[in-house]
């Protein structure tokens, strides 16, 4: 498997354990609210959240008229809105959309405060970066966000590029996210490439629609969707180490 020499690492719930990253967050941006925190409230929130992500993905959120002419990389205008949309959602649109984007920076500024690796992240890309691999973080998250993740949890040092949504403009699995890989590297072939993630649409998904061989990483033992076909299979990130 040596022969790929670009590891494209997905960085939620492949390095970080997102759930309790998540948790943390959501009970900082609650008690700024003045409110109680519960696991319901808590459950409804992250049900939101990973919803209207994927609704985005797959283009069923509707842009006000003045954002809809924005492409490739978007204006602070548009994340903020973007972004606003789940705390409207949550708070049932009881809260204005000045005071969801205030709520919207706490949640994110909280992300970066209590980061938990996955089991084995530090280990795999301290051995991958040793033995010579180009690694890129490609993530949906922001980009200042992720790296402020990766020096919680002392990886950056292994990492030589973190690509981002908020750099391009366009999300894992959107082939322009890909577009905007090749523009930043632009000397190497597509087999070159192996994407590592845990999620078979964002990930392994991006891949095939990509053209390049992926490692559906598969922590929790999930059955595989049949439409999606991953390169590689891995149950624990150390087992990259051997593969590799």
């Amino acid at each position: 498997m040596n022969k790929y020499k670009i590891l494209i690492f997905d960085l939620d719930d492949t390095l970080i354990d997102n759930l309790e990253n998540v948790k943390y967050a959501f009970k900082i941006m609650i008690k700024s609210k003045n409110e109680e925190y519960n696991e319901e409230n808590f459950i409804r929130w992250y049900q939101i959240d990973k919803k209207f992500w994927h609704d985005w993905q797959d283009g069923k959120i509707t842009l006000p008229e003045h954002l809809k002419g924005e492409t490739g990389k978007k204006s602070n205008e548009f994340l903020n809105w973007l972004r606003a949309q789940r705390i409207l959602i949550y708070f049932n649109n009881e809260v204005n959309l000045d005071e969801a984007i205030n709520l919207n920076n706490i949640y994110m500024d909280a992300l970066t405060e209590n980061v938990n690796a996955i089991d084995g992240a530090y280990e795999t890309l301290e051995y991958l970066s040793n033995k010579g691999y180009y690694i890129i973080i490609a993530t949906n998250g922001p980009k200042v966000a992720t790296r402020d993740k990766l020096l919680k949890i002392n990886c950056i040092n292994f990492v030589n590029e973190i690509l981002s949504a908020d750099m391009f403009g366009y999300m894992k699995p959107n082939k322009e996210f890909f577009d905007g890989i090749e523009k930043t590297l632009n000397n190497y072939n597509i087999e070159d490439y192996l994407i590592i993630g845990d999620s078979l649409k964002s990930d392994v998904g991006f891949a095939m629609r990509c053209n390049f061989d992926s490692c559906w990483f598969n922590k929790n033992n999930d059955k595989i969707d049949d439409k999606y076909k991953p390169t590689m299979t891995i149950n624990k990130l150390r087992e990259l180490i051997e593969i590799l």
